[in-house]
């Protein structure tokens, strides 16, 4: 007793005589967002699939599946309001470069490129003592002021376009000549080697090798897969071979039973109808059907292999120390693609003329075919359309976070795409800027209130496909065939698919909700095309 009584004696004399240590400052957590480009809803296990995820299953049940989650209906949109927390139209991403009409073109909002005026969530971090990384195809400007290292990131690995050959630089269509990768802001040629979803997790892990660990990093890992062309390894494809032989239809009741299963779907209309395009299996003839089945085998060996790279890339960091703390972010960019656009006019001829789209050869590297309009069907379930469009299969993705604070579970709350930037600030310690359309979700995640109220009206549009959304109700505009060119009004609470049009029946409804979307349009800078946008 004595010793210790001397022991604390001499430390209060010397606490008393000499300053306190400095108080260490708090580890800020890293930061990882993965992006896929057009996956459907289902696809991953943790969603209801059958495609081998076992990766990403783990993170989405290991972390918080969020099933409300909104993105943009296509990929530059969406990109625009990830990286800059903001509204597309404030972002300059209007809608995506080539749609905008001659109208649009004058406006700022509708430039289709990342304003360089805009800040990124790669600009911000930074600022907080962030390194920032990019592995991620980037489609928001091609000249030197837009491109990433010029917008904040310290080393990037992108593919400037909206996508390319997965094994080459074969462009994404004729015009554009090849596909366009860049490594920190200048072209590069791709190895013999290259596979875009191997090349990119390669990329990323050795920029994290350069990355110290006592530094904090923001990685954006933004596959092209699985984007058309669906082309894959052969082993991956061969893991799929007979695997949908029994068709659409089938694969949709099996997506339907599996996202009930995992709890990420709540309640649907049954006997959706089918969209344009989606037709019965059993009116195939036989050569039809092996064509159909060898283009969802490649997609799914496309998925797989994604999931195979998370893999690799978790194990790097584990091997780091980094897992413990890092916030893991993963979202599809839009949903399936259904449009065919190896069959479109001007484009069929190269298509042909350079490619070998028979069902024994589709996946190949030599192949170029889309998932088409029934399968993506198929991959959004319970919900209506898929890519490009503004109801629920356009713009709900799936989307899941893990973080060491945040347990497990589903999270049904409202969010949007570009809540992130401002959430990810927070992390990062730093104040959610006021100008930003987003709200952060931390105090969501963590169990506290969410980011929007059940009669706050949340509004937006792209192509002058419309929405406005408060609590459950979903007002929506779409021009024929994707609607009635009539504004729509549905109760998502009973009716996720978009199937009964109650604007008929509650006006009063449709009247407020309209008068919220012309105070967005007005706001953020729409302009109605003059002339139809056909995406």
């Amino acid at each position: 007793m004595r010793h210790i009584a001397i022991v604390l004696l001499v430390t209060t004399v010397w606490a008393c005589s000499e300053p306190a240590p400095p108080t260490a400052a708090p580890v800020k957590p890293n930061i990882l967002l993965i992006v896929l480009d057009d996956l459907g809803y289902t696809d991953l296990g943790a969603f209801g699939g059958e495609i081998e995820t076992p990766n990403l299953d783990q993170l989405a049940r290991g972390g918080v599946r969020l099933t409300n989650f909104r993105a943009g209906p296509s990929c530059a949109p969406t990109r625009a309001m990830l990286l800059t927390g903001m509204d597309n139209h404030l972002a300059g991403m209007g809608s995506q470069s080539g749609l905008q009409t001659e109208l649009q073109s004058q406006s700022r909002a509708y430039q289709n490129k990342l304003l360089p005026e805009v800040p990124t969530i790669a600009e911000r971090l930074q600022g907080l003592g962030y390194r920032t990384l990019a592995s991620a195809k980037w489609h928001l400007g091609h000249e030197a002021q837009y491109l990433p290292n010029a917008r904040g990131f310290d080393r990037s690995l992108v593919l400037l376009e909206g996508g390319g050959g997965h094994f080459d630089a074969t462009p994404l269509f004729e015009r554009y000549g090849k596909a366009n990768w860049l490594e920190d802001d200048q072209p590069i040629e791709l190895p013999e080697d290259f596979y875009s979803s191997d090349y990119m997790t390669d990329k990323l892990i050795s920029y994290l090798a350069e990355t110290s660990t006592d530094t904090p990093y923001f990685a954006y890992l933004g596959y092209t897969a699985p984007h058309w062309p669906l082309q894959a390894h052969a082993e991956d494809l061969a893991k799929y071979r007979g695997r949908y032989d029994e068709g659409y239809q089938v694969l949709h009741a099996e997506r339907m039973a599996g996202a009930k299963r995992e709890g990420v779907i709540a309640n649907w209309v049954t006997g959706v109808s089918f969209e344009p395009g989606v037709v019965d299996w059993q009116s195939l003839d036989a050569d039809a059907k092996a064509v159909e089945v060898a283009k969802m085998e490649a997609y799914s060996a496309m998925v797989d292999r994604v999931d195979q790279n998370i893999g690799r890339l978790l194990t790097v960091l584990e091997t780091r120390g980094d897992l413990a703390n890092t916030l893991i972010f993963f979202m599809a960019d839009n949903g399936a693609e259904a449009h065919v656009m190896e069959a479109l006019e001007w484009n069929a001829p190269w298509i042909a003329a350079n490619f070998d789209n028979s069902a024994g050869n589709i996946g190949d590297r030599s192949s170029y075919v889309t998932l088409g309009p029934s399968w993506a069907r198929a991959t959004a379930a319970p919900f209506r359309d898929s890519k490009s469009k503004m109801s629920e299969g356009g713009i709900r993705v799936p989307a899941f976070v893990t973080y060491n604070d945040l347990g497990t579970g589903i999270d049904a709350e409202f969010m949007r795409v570009m809540d992130l930037a401002p959430t990810f600030i927070e992390l990062a310690g730093g104040e959610t800027p006021g100008d930003m359309t987003g709200r952060s979700l931390l105090a969501d995640w963590r169990g506290d209130a969410p980011a929007y109220g059940p009669d706050e009206a949340i509004a937006g549009e792209t192509y002058n496909r419309r929405y406005v959304y408060r609590g459950d109700w979903k007002l929506l505009y779409q021009e024929p065939p994707y609607g009635t060119g009539e504004w729509q009004l549905y109760n998502l609470s009973d009716d996720i698919g978009e199937q009964h049009d109650l604007a008929a029946e509650h006006p009063e409804v449709v009247a407020d909700l309209l008068a919220h979307y012309q105070k967005y349009a007005d706001e953020v800078g729409v302009i109605v095309p003059e002339t139809p946008i056909y995406y």
